[in-house]
């Protein structure tokens, strides 16, 4: 690949997806999405659960009916 050529990734998240893609997936900040599983906004086995590696992993069609404004 020359110094002219761009590399472009598009990342597909599966249903359950860690944290890291909370911004590029949606624009949230790692500092609202915790405001948002503190005050129970979003909702333990909805919107976020942990994992078996005890990691919280976000539900992609839960937080895209969330934000369309459906319950």
């Amino acid at each position: 690949m020359n110094t002219a050529e761009k590399l472009e990734i598009s990342v597909t998240p599966g249903t359950w997806f860690r944290q890291d893609l909370l911004f590029p997936v949606f624009g949230l900040s790692t500092e609202a999405v915790r405001k948002y599983r503190s005050r129970g906004i979003w909702l333990e086995g909805k919107h976020w659960r942990w994992d078996p590696a005890h990691v919280i992993v976000y539900n992609r069609d839960e937080i895209e009916k969330w934000m369309a404004g459906q319950p």
